[in-house]
């Protein structure tokens, strides 16, 4: 970066490089340069895992030598684990006979077909409409059709749309203006709607017969045990997050240890920058998000502090679950880490890798410390009967290794 006239940049001597910005100054940034690999090495050799990035002090010149203060915030660690062997209520999962209709509507619906009628249009019937959108007198192409057969309750093109052609005849002409659906950063547009005929849903028997030779189950009462099944395992789905996110919460509130300040801040800075990145990416300034939500700053930092305290918690939970039940990664977890890092860290250096890959290692072992508190835990229904999960949430593992 030095300029001195009569050298080349990079061709500078070293001895008029010191004499032009001093020893101390070469020296401080060769510090600054070797300091990340020395600290890394040392927390390597001594099998340290700070829980943020290390912070340096203070740095001495003492002669022949520097001393460098760093320090070093470790995870703490709580001194009792909540009750663990709790009940957790969840959600029943058995299918209701609504959920099973509208699995069983569904399907059929797809095979319907539609007749003309001469009424007005409601909710689930057809029109035939041509649809003409513009801007400030230009037209929007892709919101421009033709003889479209539309399904109203869709919800596409426009909100208003559904609403405007509900009680609709034919040869009705409709105009509005509405934000288009997915474009509303674009701003209002105007839309003219010739809605050209009105048609009703016809959808066919239910029968053994139909069923049979359109769909291949050998029954009515077939098609709806294999819509149960199906329903009842998503619900299980369903379950096993809310019990998860039950049983957090519960152990959470069980935990009274307090956190180190610098901890507490680290984690509420970073998922800050993650929020803040995600307003970023849906295109929201933080002053939209406060309209939009109506809190304000210290509301959000309040939030924001409280979710890095639960956070923080329940590392500390799993990983005394971890120590307490000699918790390990076995073969095939640590053939998983190693198989990411070949896609994933081709181009880094050595000590990226090596922090990526510690960061994998305690994600891994610390999702292993959750299932063994759901084990030990007990989901019940809404009446107090134990509700069997265990075939769902150790299914991913499973399915990968037979894979």
């Amino acid at each position: 970066e030095l300029k001195i006239k009569g050298f080349r940049p990079g061709k500078i001597p070293p001895a008029i490089i010191e004499r032009e910005v001093g020893l101390e100054y070469i020296n401080q940034n060769a510090i600054e340069l070797a300091l990340q690999r020395l600290v890394f090495d040392v927390l390597k050799d001594e099998e340290i895992q700070p829980a943020v990035t290390p912070s340096i002090q203070k740095i001495e010149n003492k002669k022949d030598k520097y001393n460098v203060e760093v320090v070093i915030t470790l995870w703490p660690k709580i001194k009792k684990l909540p009750k663990t062997d709790i009940k957790i209520t969840i959600s029943d999962i058995d299918p209701t006979e609504e959920e099973l209709e509208e699995q069983v509507q569904a399907v059929v619906g797809q095979f319907a077909e539609v007749e003309l009628v001469e009424r007005a249009a409601d909710s689930g019937d057809y029109v035939t409409i041509n649809l003409n959108a513009s801007r400030n007198g230009q037209e929007i192409e892709e919101l421009t059709v033709q003889d479209h057969l539309y399904e109203i309750g869709s919800g596409n093109f426009t909100e208003a749309l559904d609403k405007n052609l509900e009680g609709s005849k034919a040869g009705a002409i409709i105009k509005f203006k509405d934000f288009p659906q997915g474009k509303q950063e674009d701003g209002e547009a105007e839309f003219s709607v010739l809605v050209k005929d009105v048609r009703r849903k016809v959808l066919p028997d239910l029968t053994d017969k139909w069923v049979k030779e359109i769909l291949d189950f050998e029954s009515v009462a077939a098609l709806e045990e294999e819509f149960k099944s199906n329903l009842a395992f998503q619900n299980k789905r369903r379950a096993v997050s809310e019990f998860q996110n039950k049983l957090v919460t519960e152990l959470i509130s069980k935990t009274e240890d307090t956190l180190p300040e610098q901890l507490v801040i680290t984690e509420t800075e970073a998922i800050l920058r993650r929020f803040l990145l995600e307003l970023e990416q849906s295109s929201i300034s933080l002053e939209d998000y406060f309209k939009a939500t109506g809190i304000n700053e210290d509301k959000l930092k309040e939030d924001l502090t409280k979710q890095a305290t639960n956070n923080l918690k329940m590392i500390l939970i799993l990983d005394k679950v971890i120590e307490q039940n000699d918790i390990q990664l076995d073969d095939f977890d640590a053939k998983e880490i190693e198989d990411h890092l070949k896609t994933h860290d081709s181009e880094k250096d050595e000590i990226e890798i090596a922090t990526h890959k510690l960061s994998l290692e305690n994600e891994q072992i610390r999702n292993k410390a959750l299932i063994h508190l759901m084990n030990e835990a007990t989901p019940i229904d809404s009446k107090g009967e134990e509700v069997y999960l265990k075939d769902v949430y150790t299914q991913d593992r499973e399915t990968r290794e037979e894979e």
